[in-house]
């Protein structure tokens, strides 16, 4: 006699996407010193946080590599620019089809005019013409630390902002990154 046996149904490894949630993703506390002392490492953080956020993604191997992109333009503009001592604070969120990137950056009165400078290149009215501009001649000094912030917003269509607090010492810089259907301009 012979007895049919149950088809094994192999499990899944993945469960099905989750539905954009909105809400905090993932958060980033860490010193200045100790920042600036493994700036070898920032490569790993940007990779390690995007593949945290891509996670339940249709996607996700895709969305984390544009992420890790967008974080590593991001950690580097930090890196280069900020106080001389405190703590680095950065938030990511999910809202609806975009990541919104908070950063508390401890700033003195350079690195706070570097993040002006920046926000003001990329809320010009016509970036896309003046990044080719710029990639055709040469670069003056303050523009060039700017790139990495600028071609997100040029490339990517991400936008860009800053809050400066009353009493100084730190500001917020805002970057919200288009997350679903990330095509380059």
């Amino acid at each position: 006699m012979s007895v049919s046996k149950q088809a094994d149904v192999a499990p899944t490894l993945r469960p099905p996407p989750a539905l954009p949630a909105d809400g905090m993703v993932i958060s980033a506390n860490f010193s200045v010193g100790g920042f600036s002392k493994r700036w070898n490492h920032c490569h790993q953080l940007a990779n390690f946080l995007a593949r945290y956020a891509s996670a339940n993604e249709d996607d996700p191997e895709r969305h984390a590599t544009l992420l890790s992109t967008f974080f590593n333009e991001l950690l580097e503009a930090v890196y280069r620019n900020h106080g001389p001592s405190g703590e680095i604070k950065i938030r990511f969120r999910k809202s609806q089809n975009h990541i919104s990137v908070e950063a508390e950056v401890p700033v003195n009165e350079q690195s706070a005019k570097f993040y002006n400078h920046a926000v003001q290149l990329v809320n010009q009215p016509d970036p896309m013409s003046w990044y080719r501009e710029i990639l055709e001649n040469d670069v003056p000094e303050e523009d060039a630390q700017a790139l990495g912030l600028l071609e997100l917003a040029v490339v990517y269509g991400s936008k860009l902002s800053i809050t400066e607090p009353t009493g100084g010492g730190w500001l917020l810089l805002a970057i919200q990154f288009p997350f679903t259907e990330v095509d380059e301009l």
